[in-house]
């Protein structure tokens, strides 16, 4: 948690910060790779991974939550680069086989490859770059019983709902405050108009992007616009 820490400057934004440990990540990333990080391969593997702030912007959408996959507008949308930049990112991206790609429709989605040899290397990094929303947010993204997590910018507090049962361990006090309910709670919350509710759905904003579950339905009927976060597909 303090190694965090050792990376993060309020001047200095996400990509920066994620720059700045390029040198530590070379040296990881070659460490796990091995000798084939000699390799001409090896090279190509690293410059794909480290070469450009666009590629970075992209990595760290697919990094952050990995569990999602994601069509190439929601990507321009959620990095702010041009198309052709997203293109060309998920393509060098794809050819190392970091991502892998299917088809719905017209649609293309991405989504990263859990059982890529430098997965867990790369997240980490991105995680220790990363703003402690970011850090928080990245935890929820990979438990599972995480249904909304929602960020009242003007309080720097986060609202988490989860499915029941136990609670998920999911960020501290150090990172950030985080109010926990469960699906039931909030459901009865919103219905009452609960203050507690109410000022985190009206000046908040979503951090997970996942609004296919049925709680994103409650939470219009009852009136509210919640926009993405920043970074947030």
């Amino acid at each position: 948690m303090n190694d965090y820490n050792k990376y993060s400057s309020a001047d200095e934004s996400p990509v920066e910060r994620i720059f700045a440990i390029v040198g530590e990540a070379e040296t990881v990333l070659t460490l796990t790779m091995g000798r084939t990080a000699k390799t001409p391969r090896g090279n190509e593997t690293l410059s794909a991974l480290l070469g450009s702030g666009a590629r970075a912007e992209v990595l760290r959408l697919f990094l952050i939550d990995p569990m999602r996959d994601y069509y190439q507008r929601q990507i321009e949308a959620a990095t702010g680069l041009p198309i052709r930049a997203v293109q060309r990112e998920l393509e060098r991206l794809s050819k190392i086989k970091l991502l892998y790609r299917r088809s719905e429709g017209n649609r293309t989605y991405y989504q990263v490859d859990t059982q890529f040899s430098l997965f867990q290397d790369l997240r980490n990094l991105f995680l220790r770059a990363g703003t402690p929303l970011e850090r928080v947010r990245g935890e929820a993204a990979i438990e599972p019983s995480v249904i909304l997590l929602v960020y009242n910018e003007t309080e720097g507090r986060l609202l988490l709902v989860y499915t029941g049962g136990r609670e998920p361990e999911v960020g501290s006090s150090e990172l950030l405050p985080i109010d926990t309910m469960t699906r039931d709670e909030f459901m009865l919350a919103l219905a009452g108009r609960d203050p507690r509710v109410d000022s985190y759905l009206r000046v908040g904003v979503d951090m997970l992007g996942r609004r296919e579950d049925v709680i994103w339905r409650r939470i219009e009927a009852a009136g509210y616009e919640v926009p993405k976060g920043k970074g947030v597909a």
